[in-house]
Order: structure tokens, then sequence, then C-alpha cells
């Protein structure tokens, strides 16, 4: 690869990225062939970072950038790949600049403070820090024309939120694969229950139901 081609290569994955992420947030992706692909597009992400390692410009921009874009990752997938980005570009880059040498610590530090405390709260509030967002399955209803109403919780320290919107299920295959276009609004109890009680609207997963 020339040096244009490989500098355009860092710049179109973080535009990839930031469409993903930020533009197509309503479209969500998950199952076991999604992981796979992230994980093998980070494999090789990561060899071609390494192979052009003396290619690449603006490193110091660029890890900056992945890493105000780590917290905008809409699933776990997408944070991992920024991750994998900023410690490579780090690795590759250390002896380049002093900024990234100050950002290598930072990291190192964060990591071994956070990924600790991580597991002792998981261990203390259970599995519910997975996912952003963990919907009850048993306030979670496939009504008419594609609307759909939930109850979500961020995590332990989160209040409930009631949602009222469209949902759009792109592609199921089992756990494989599944793509779905979700956005909604948030909703009081009383809109919530309101929407439940005057609409054909059916469990999640019961018999006869929707999915």
């Amino acid at each position: 690869m020339s040096n244009k081609i490989i500098n355009y290569y860092v710049i179109f994955m973080i535009i990839l990225f930031i469409i993903f992420n930020l533009i197509l947030v309503n479209l969500i992706i998950c199952g076991i062939l999604y992981k796979v692909l992230i994980f093998l597009l980070i494999i090789t992400n990561s060899v071609i970072l390494i192979l052009f390692r003396k290619t690449i410009k603006h490193k110091t921009l660029i890890i900056l950038i992945y890493i105000l874009l780590l917290f905008l990752s809409k699933d776990l997938m997408q944070c991992i790949f920024a991750l994998s980005n900023v410690i490579f570009l780090c690795v590759i880059g250390f002896l380049e600049s002093h900024v990234i040498k100050i950002i290598s610590i930072l990291i190192t530090l964060f990591i071994s403070i956070y990924l600790p405390l991580y597991f002792i709260i998981l261990i203390i509030f259970g599995s519910s820090l997975d996912n952003k967002n963990n919907i009850y399955e048993d306030t979670h209803y496939y009504c008419n024309n594609h609307y759909e109403i939930y109850i979500y919780s961020s995590g332990a320290m989160d209040s409930s939120h009631y949602i009222i919107g469209v949902h759009y299920e792109l592609l199921n295959i089992d756990d494989i694969i599944n793509i779905t276009y979700r956005k909604g609004n948030e909703v009081s109890l009383k809109e919530y229950s309101d929407y439940l009680n005057k609409n054909n609207c059916k469990l999640v997963g019961e018999n006869n139901g929707f999915k």
C-alpha cells in the first residue's frame, strides 16, 4: 500500500465507525456471526496497523478521536474495536511522541484500576451491567404497525424508563445474526399503561406472538 492509501484507510475506518455508532444509532446488530465478524475485523485492522506503522501519520490525533468515540460506542463489540485501535496505535507510536507516551501510561493506569473495580461491581450488582439497556422481559410487547413498548433500566443505580417506539426486524436467524431497527420515545408510566391497554399488543416470546 502507498502512503496515501494507508492514510485514507485509517480515516476511512474512523468515518465508518462514526457512521455506524452515531448516525445509524438506531440500527441494532447482534448475534454470534456479528461478534465473529467484528473480531476478524479487529485482527485484520491490527495487522494492518502493525505492518504499516511507519506509514501511518497523525497517530496522536487518531488515538484521541478513538478515545472520544470509545465512550460513544453503541455496543460492547464496537467499544472493543475502538479500544483495540487505541492500544495498537499507542504501541506502534510509543517512541514517536511524548503525548502518546502519556496517553499510554494513563490508559494502563485506567485499565489496572477500572477492571478490578468493574468485576467487583459486577459481582455485587449482577450481570445487568453487561448491556447498556436491560429490557424487562415481562414488560416488552410488540404491537400493531411495527410498534413496541417496553421498560428498561441502564443499570442497578438507574431508574426505570418507559418506551414507546417503532421496531423493524430486518433479519433474524436464531442467535446467529439479528439486525433490527429500533427507535423509541421515553414516556410516562401512565402513557405506557394506556398504550398497552388501548392497543393490540402481545408479549414478546409468547405463543402466537410476533417473535
